[in-house]
């Protein structure tokens, strides 16, 4: 941990606000003084940070910056050294702060908001940050919509758009609220003028200087009442684990608390999209036929069972037929092996076709191509299509009439937890009443 310490850059943390929406509880405290679990916000930050390995903390303050210097002192109570840089007479606005603290914050430096708890591992950040040799790196979290309006449209470790007013359906991500830059990022600013960070951003990803950096747990933050309430509910609850029988965090706890994120995140309009894509496909009497590869073509089997038995479907799964599935590989290749079989099958508009994937397929990156095969003759045929897939859906979610995604919360358990959620949601599908007709055995037995 001393070693971690010793080389990472100091964190600016943005503490200069008005903090005007939680009025009037800070009329007469800065926001970073709020109490949260019994202390004052600034002083979970912190404890935050230290665990991290920062030692170098420069507060960049305004409102009520006397009360915030005098709370915190130097740092080293927490082993620390703290600056201050303060706003000066007139607003500078979050860049702006930042361009007046270059001269104690140095060549480069992690930035994060004073109303903002984020649990992630900053070395790890630093190490992409280098790696990618830009200017500067903003850590984005797949939002979904979720926690605020998501405002980064992020594609395959790049950060395609970003913009808080003009937003647009393929913006899934948002700003998580740490970042990391060079000087440099900020020369071309003149100093002591107002500059909103965003614009920081906006200009390195326009020149190509921009680097993104995926975290896996959400962002609490203070910034509102609600937001108070659920950051005190979650260092409550970590506190209390923390201090149950004196264990750390095991791996369960880790993929289980995922699980509840998942769970929290899942798009629950989407899941009814595809209830309704089903209920139409058997009004019409159209079949079903699940596709789906490795763990998931185990999920399209036990499906299978399910829609035929419990929502009356007339359901097949090719891979349910090994001699075909390997017949057809072995004579004609693993990539049209579904195709073929849903053309041997007559597939019709009438029909539809649900596939369980972890991404989704992509010819591009030869992932899965039998599903993109299958999903084109699909379209062509015009039949329904949905999905329950991971990552970022592929091309299952692109052409799909309803698709639900399952949201990645750890970039390293993507298959697990996709496998794990397809169980989840398709269970929930033979369980709605609106596609129910039989009841399952435990439940009807008194």
């Amino acid at each position: 941990m001393t070693q971690m310490a010793q080389r990472l850059p100091p964190v600016a943390i943005l503490a200069g606000g008005l903090a005007t929406r939680l009025r009037p509880l800070t009329e007469t405290i800065p926001k970073a003084l709020v109490e949260v679990a019994g202390r004052p916000f600034a002083e979970h930050q912190v404890e935050l940070l230290r665990r991290q390995g920062v030692t170098d903390v420069v507060w960049l303050v305004g409102y009520r910056a006397d009360q915030i210097e005098a709370e915190l002192g130097d740092g080293s109570r927490w082993g620390m050294r703290f600056t201050y840089v303060h706003d000066g007479p007139e607003l500078l606005g979050t860049g702006g702060a930042l361009r007046r603290a270059l001269p104690v914050l140095g060549d480069r430096f992690f930035v994060m908001y004073g109303d903002s708890y984020l649990e992630c591992d900053f070395a790890a950040v630093e190490r992409a940050f280098l790696d990618a040799g830009r200017s500067g790196l903003m850590t984005v979290f797949r939002n979904e919509g979720l926690f605020d309006t998501s405002n980064v449209e992020f594609s395959d470790g790049r950060i395609v758009r970003y913009d808080k007013r003009q937003r647009t359906s393929a913006m899934r991500y948002i700003d998580w609220g740490l970042g990391m830059f060079t000087a440099g990022a900020f020369a071309r600013y003149p100093p002591d003028q107002p500059l909103d960070l965003a614009t920081v951003y906006q200009d390195l990803l326009a020149a190509g200087d921009l680097a993104g950096f995926e975290v896996a747990n959400r962002f609490y933050e203070v910034g509102s009442p609600q937001g108070i309430a659920d950051t005190e509910t979650y260092l409550k609850a970590e506190g209390r684990r923390q201090k149950a029988e004196g264990r750390r965090m095991t791996y369960t706890d880790q993929h289980l608390d995922e699980a509840i994120r998942i769970l929290q995140q899942i798009d629950r309009a989407a899941v009814e999209r595809v209830v309704s894509v089903l209920a139409d496909v058997r009004r019409r009497g159209g079949r079903l036929f699940f596709l789906g590869v490795g763990g998931s073509a185990g999920n399209c089997g036990h499906a299978v069972n399910d829609f035929r038995k419990l929502a009356g479907f007339e359901a097949y799964a090719p891979t349910d037929n090994v001699s075909e599935l390997t017949a057809r590989t072995n004579d004609e290749g693993w990539e049209t092996v579904f195709v073929a079989w849903l053309k041997g099958s007559r597939l019709r508009k009438e029909d539809g076709v649900f596939v369980f994937s972890v991404g989704g397929g992509s010819l591009e990156k030869n992932v899965s191509p039998n599903l993109v095969r299958a999903l084109q003759h699909a379209r062509d045929v015009g039949a329904a299509i949905v999905g329950v897939v991971g990552r970022d859906g592929g091309y299952t979610a692109q052409v799909a009439d309803a698709c639900v995604i399952v949201p990645t919360v750890n970039p390293e358990a993507v298959t697990p937890h996709s496998e794990a959620f397809q169980a989840v949601v398709w269970h929930l599908l033979v369980s709605h009443p609106a596609l129910k007709v039989n009841a399952t055995k435990w439940e009807s037995t008194r």
